[in-house]
């Protein structure tokens, strides 16, 4: 007898989603495609096996997901999403020697180059 362990408010399974916009909660996205993030919101969504081929950093802007296991556990990040989010962790404060390490993960051009382009000022 099988357990339903969460009930999902819609379901997209293998589907297209590289031009998905509004806000979508408490939806399963299973092994799904994005791209153009402007004006997504993923809230409390499980996004399990799907990828973020997003390249543009225009196409990110205005992206918004709830942070959580579900949002990355089994999930593809793009290079340009995973530098982006390594960039909004170097923005914190505190743990001043691990948000080093990161931004010479990310390199210093790059991140002068995401820092500039979300308007953060040095």
């Amino acid at each position: 007898m099988s357990e339903v362990l969460r009930e999902f408010d819609a379901k997209h399974i293998d589907e297209d989603c590289r031009s998905l916009s509004g806000t979508h909660e408490n939806e399963l996205f299973f092994n799904c495609v994005f791209d153009k993030l402007n004006g997504l919101n993923l809230i409390g969504c499980d996004l399990n096996q799907s990828k973020f081929k997003t390249s543009s950093i225009k196409d990110a802007m205005g992206f918004s997901m709830t942070l959580s296991c579900l949002s990355f556990k089994g999930v593809e990040y793009s290079p340009l999403l995973f530098d982006l989010l390594l960039t909004l962790i170097t923005l914190s404060v505190g743990n001043d020697e691990k948000r080093r390490k990161v931004a010479q993960i990310i390199g210093p051009e790059k991140l002068a180059a995401m820092k500039r382009v979300l308007g953060v000022l040095e």
